[in-house]
């Protein structure tokens, strides 16, 4: 397998890395948190080959990458969380927080294993600019085998996925070394899926708000 390595803190490289995934490419990209694994959720081929490489359930959803300025493309807002999900937006995007939110039908069942939800995240610069570039939902998995600690370092990313992708859109090791916050708004009422680096004592402190 040929190997194509492009910069991810170069616009003209994330620009070619986005039409490749929209011809259908399967990429590993750099993320501040960890390393991943995107495609266009409109080609169900590709979103099938990240749960085939990366060996996962088709019972878990995959993520989308979203942005302050496009995400309501893929989502609906609950009326009477709507204040706090922008002002989680205006403060942690681009940030180390992912939320849940009801699917619009923009977002093909395959992507979220049928869920009426779906878990937007807008990690650092580089998952704005692709989510900002590409015409079509970005549908991103951690880049390990399921079960497996995620992948932080370009050279393990490389290394691991070589033989499986051939596209690497990389950077430095992530700094964060840890997956999103998740929380979910498509419930009654909110709440923390997943804490890692953003606190419930930080969104507490925050917002004056407990999950």
């Amino acid at each position: 397998m040929s190997i194509r390595v492009f910069n991810a803190f170069k616009d003209e490289d994330i620009k070619k890395v986005v039409k490749f995934m929209r011809d259908g490419a399967v990429i590993i990209f750099y993320s501040e948190s960890v390393y991943g694994f995107a495609t266009n959720g409109y080609i169900k081929e590709s979103v099938e080959k990240i749960y085939e490489i990366k060996r996962r359930s088709r019972k878990k959803p995959l993520n989308v990458l979203a942005t302050p300025e496009n995400f309501t493309n893929w989502c609906y807002i609950p009326e009477r969380w709507k204040h706090i999900v922008e002002k989680l937006i205006g403060l942690y995007w681009p940030g180390n927080l992912g939320l849940i939110l009801p699917k619009k039908e923009t977002i093909p069942n395959y992507v979220n294993a049928g869920l009426d939800s779906v878990n937007l995240v807008c990690m650092d610069i580089v998952a704005y600019k692709i989510s900002s570039f590409a015409d079509f939902p970005v549908c991103v998995t951690s880049a390990n085998f399921s079960g497996e600690k995620p992948i932080t370092n370009p050279e393990e990313a490389l290394s691991t996925f070589k033989d499986y992708v051939d596209i690497f859109l990389l950077g430095p090791e992530s700094s964060r070394k840890q997956p999103t916050t998740i929380i979910d708004f498509s419930k009654d009422y909110p709440y923390i899926l997943r804490e890692t680096t953003i606190s419930a004592e930080n969104l507490y402190n925050t917002l004056g708000i407990k999950f």
